[in-house]
């Protein structure tokens, strides 16, 4: 009987080492990288308090977006997402809705697979990374600050005779913490009446729980009903969340959340999502990669 125990404890050692370079076990089961309150304060410093971008765009425009792609050691399918989204000449701009990438040491690769080609791809419109819990695994958080800059911003999509406000969240370690909260209280309660639209983005999904990933599988449910309520009363147009790898569509209190879902190269039907952006709101349409 010890020997059994002792084969099944070596058995399980080997299996840890071999998978340490794909499975954060430390990561599975508490923060990593940093918590949240420190991740918001050292991207208030990044960001320096103000909108990241101003995008011109027309009064009607288009935004590609997708989600998940896990990047390891192919991008085939966030590649094409690029392409597609750059060689369409009313699409403003992109946005990936964290889980960028899946192993230690390939945020690079993720950074390969959005940087403009000029040879395949026409117009070198940006394209906005969210981070996600993935990114967090192996201490992540360093690595994406450096390479990408702040889990929390903001940008305006400026046309003609207005602006409409993209907020992206920092919900990778299951909640926005107490400090990201309050900031986005005040900050949606002041500025969003400036606004024709305001787009909320985030990774982990607001009203799904997913244990299997511990603690940044779910938000808590209080903080889910404040952030519903907080939307609901300030006329945010649009939530859009990644994370669950498939697709959702729901409307609550005025606001519409949508779930984007997974762009990586394992995925049988890799779809990601255009959004049309009108005078009246959001019109969705949902693409196949191939």
């Amino acid at each position: 009987m010890r020997k059994m125990v002792r084969t099944i404890a070596l058995v399980l050692v080997a299996t840890l080492l071999i998978c340490c370079e794909s499975i954060d076990i430390k990561g599975l089961i508490m923060p990593t990288g940093d918590v949240v309150d420190k991740r918001f304060e050292r991207s208030m410093v990044l960001n320096g308090n103000k909108a990241v971008a101003r995008v011109d765009v027309e009064e009607e425009y288009m935004v590609y977006v997708c989600a998940d792609p896990h990047v390891e050691g192919t991008y085939k399918n966030l590649r094409a997402f690029c392409t597609q989204q750059r060689n369409n000449r009313e699409a403003s701009f992109g946005v990936v809705l964290g889980d960028c990438d899946n192993l230690r040491n390939t945020l690079p690769t993720y950074l390969e697979a959005i940087r403009f080609v000029e040879e395949e791809q026409t117009i070198n419109s940006p394209i906005f990374t969210l981070i996600g819990n993935h990114d967090l695994y192996f201490n992540g958080w360093d690595e994406f600050a450096e390479l990408i800059g702040p889990s929390v911003y903001w940008f305006e999509a400026q046309y003609a005779t207005g602006c409409d406000l993209y907020i992206a969240l920092d919900s990778a370690s299951g909640t926005l913490g107490h400090k990201q909260m309050a900031w986005l209280r005040e900050f949606i309660e002041t500025e969003r009446a400036k606004y024709r639209h305001c787009i909320v983005m985030t990774h982990t999904n607001l009203f799904y729980t997913d244990n299997t990933q511990l603690g940044s599988g779910n938000m808590p449910l209080e903080e889910t009903a404040t952030l519903a309520e907080l939307f609901s009363k300030n006329n945010v147009t649009l939530c859009l969340q990644g994370h669950d790898h498939f697709r959702e569509d729901l409307r609550l209190g005025g606001v519409r959340y949508t779930i984007v879902p997974t762009i990586g190269d394992t995925t049988q039907r890799p779809e990601y999502l255009v959004l049309h952006i009108t005078n009246e709101g959001a019109e969705l349409q949902w693409r196949d990669v191939w």
